[in-house]
């Protein structure tokens, strides 16, 4: 279990090939209080409302979240998906 985020992603790329930005990388997210869907806008927005700006979650979340999308996307059910993350 990775308990840093260099290690998470490290196994990211290892296990899932899974593309992982680095330093120097931009990427564009929501405004912090952007938590709801404008009618007929292509805005983005937060689905969840965030606590504060900057805050992260743990990485263990991050990898399910990547996980469930990769099985998703290669029809894989939920009961593999929570016996790959419970078994480590």
């Amino acid at each position: 279990m990775s308990v840093t985020w260099r290690q998470a992603a490290d196994e990211w790329r290892a296990r899932l090939d899974a593309d992982v930005l680095g330093r120097g990388t931009h990427l564009g997210v929501p405004a912090p209080g952007a938590d709801e869907c404008a009618p007929g806008s292509l805005a983005t927005y937060w689905s969840v409302p965030m606590e504060s700006p900057g805050e992260l979650c743990a990485p263990l979340t991050v990898a399910r979240l990547v996980a469930a999308g990769r099985h998703a996307v290669a029809g894989v059910g939920e009961d593999a998906l929570y016996e790959e993350w419970t078994t480590k």
